[in-house]
């Protein structure tokens, strides 16, 4: 879907999430969230330029928005456990049994986490199957 501002179009809305406050507006590509970690009732946006915010929703609803902004965009994510959304293209390291997870962004830098070890059994899994 397109959309008109000042009868300029302005791009296809659902590649970007949208997160408002009644303070602020923060908009993000699909292509510039690396990850999302849950810290309490917030969570962590970690960006491809570094850029770390944080925002006043639980990571189940961050991501709920992604599938309803982003539905394209969305298949590329995935829910680590409790506590991490990862951009799938970012996964470069996955060992469940040291609970460790190495993430790269588009421009390489690299981004050291951790999970369950159920959590990252699984994701290992996934991305076996896919090789199939």
């Amino acid at each position: 879907m397109q959309y008109l501002l000042n009868g300029c179009v302005i791009g296809n809305m659902n590649e970007w999430l949208t997160l408002s406050t009644s303070g602020d507006l923060l908009r993000i590509a699909a292509d510039e969230l690396v990850y999302a970690e849950a810290d309490g009732n917030y969570t962590i946006l970690v960006l491809a330029d570094g850029d770390r915010r944080l925002v006043t929703l639980q990571l189940g609803q961050l991501e709920r928005m992604i599938a309803q902004q982003m539905p394209q965009a969305s298949q590329g994510y995935v829910r680590i456990g409790k506590s991490l959304i990862v951009r799938l293209e970012g996964v470069r390291y996955v060992h469940p049994g040291k609970g460790l997870l190495e993430l790269r962004n588009p421009a390489g830098s690299k981004y050291e986490l951790t999970a369950s070890r159920e959590a990252l059994k699984a994701l290992k899994e996934m991305l076996e199957r896919n090789l199939k």
